[in-house]
């Protein structure tokens, strides 16, 4: 079943891309990190020469400035420079550069443990693909395009881009934000920088005659979604702040950013004040386990995972009434030990996730030998409700099992 996901993940990831590109953003300022950012393909449709691409395309940030500014409200303080990329350079270095492969393989663990990829599934490459398809990006005041997808004759698309863009650069302007601590909080972040750029992209391209694009989760696999969650629900986030509380609100966001993707999955509870709690974890397993990980997953991880296996409307249900999770990763001696402790807002929820998740373990082929362990080949996996709404997972994976 695991092999049937990758397979169906990487033919679904072919047909996304043959329609949407992916634009990366470089914002050390905000996150630390490089975020990836999705925009409609812009064709180029006949050759020009570099100095004519560079002119056409500088012609039309200087208009695009001009509206984002005003739209936005806020001022460039300094000008922006455009560079022009090739997509084989952009692989080579934001692809196969930007990759951290110790981490890369602590995910691999991660969501092969989980079930949520098979075995001879290989994330390095399946991460250096995404590179391949970089429309444009931003870093510091530079906007960087690449010529075999962007257009800059195709004015509405192009613009578009632009102003998305342009946006990056006023975020690091004008904002900072604190480091991310979690997997689940620096997508969060990224759902506000992301959206905002998104939320003026989109009005520029229906004030200027076009459509938006929308993302829907349900259009990709769970894997590809993963990444794509700033982009799905970013701009709904933003905007749901936008309608309510202006500018001055999505600003004052940069100050007190989400700190979870349940903040963003259900904006009200952020303007509330909601805030996940923190489980604690039993001790360190004993002497010669090496710690790799110590994160947090957060709700829309777990929406991924179930949906891996069962359908979207289950999965949303199990994956509601989070309250916080906290999740670590041990190895020695190549064998890992996962622990998962997962907190809901009742006993009702957390039933509610339980049955999903014993659903996947049996749709994966595990099978139970005993009242709270599961077992299947590489893997044994212990399933404890250790209190009305708390639930530790536990497993024992062999990487080569």
């Amino acid at each position: 079943m695991r092999k049937e996901i990758a397979v169906i993940a990487a033919a679904a990831l072919a047909s996304f891309l043959a329609s949407f590109l992916i634009a990366a953003v470089l914002l050390p300022s905000l996150t630390g990190g490089r975020i990836t950012t999705v925009t409609t393909t812009l064709s180029v449709t006949s050759p020009q020469t570099e100095d004519e691409y560079l002119k056409s395309t500088e012609t039309l940030l200087r208009r695009v400035v001009e509206w984002v500014e005003d739209f936005r409200g806020l001022e460039l303080r300094e000008e922006v420079e455009v560079i022009a990329l090739t997509r084989s350079w952009v692989v080579e270095h934001w692809g196969k550069g930007f990759l951290n492969r110790t981490e890369v393989e602590i995910d691999e663990v991660l969501l092969k443990s989980l079930l949520m990829v098979p075995r001879d599934f290989n994330l390095t490459r399946f991460r250096i693909g995404f590179s391949g398809y970089t429309v444009a990006a931003s870093s510091d005041h530079r906007i960087y395009v690449v010529r075999e997808y962007f257009d800059p004759r195709n004015e509405l698309r192009a613009g578009a881009t632009l102003a998305h863009e342009l946006t990056h650069v006023l975020q690091g302007e004008y904002f900072s934000t604190p480091k991310p601590s979690t997997s689940d909080e620096e997508a969060a972040i990224a759902a506000l920088i992301e959206g905002d750029a998104n939320l003026v992209s989109s009005t520029y391209l229906l004030e200027h005659g076009g459509k938006p694009f929308r993302m829907r989760e349900s259009e990709l696999t769970p894997l590809d979604a993963l990444p794509f969650f700033p982009y799905i629900y970013g701009e709904p986030f933003v905007r749901y702040v936008y309608e309510r509380r202006g500018w001055d609100g999505v600003n004052e966001m940069y100050e007190n950013p989400p700190t979870s993707t349940a903040q963003v999955l259900h904006p009200e509870k952020y303007l509330e004040g909601w805030k996940p709690v923190k489980p604690d974890l039993p001790s360190p397993p004993g002497e010669g386990w090496r710690l790799l990980l110590r994160d947090t997953l957060g709700e829309y991880f777990v929406r991924q995972l179930i949906r891996a296996h069962l359908d979207s409307a289950a999965a949303n249900r199990s994956a509601e009434g989070w309250l916080g999770d906290r999740v670590e990763i041990y190895e020695k001696d190549g064998l890992y030990l996962v622990r998962w402790k997962l907190v809901w807002e009742d006993g009702r929820e957390l039933s509610e996730f339980l049955g999903a998740f014993e659903q996947v373990l049996e749709d994966a082929g595990a099978r139970r030998s005993g009242e709270d362990l599961w077992s299947l080949e590489g893997e044994r996996i212990r399933v404890q409700r250790v209190s009305e709404n708390a639930l530790l997972i536990t497993i024992h994976f062999e990487a080569n099992g």
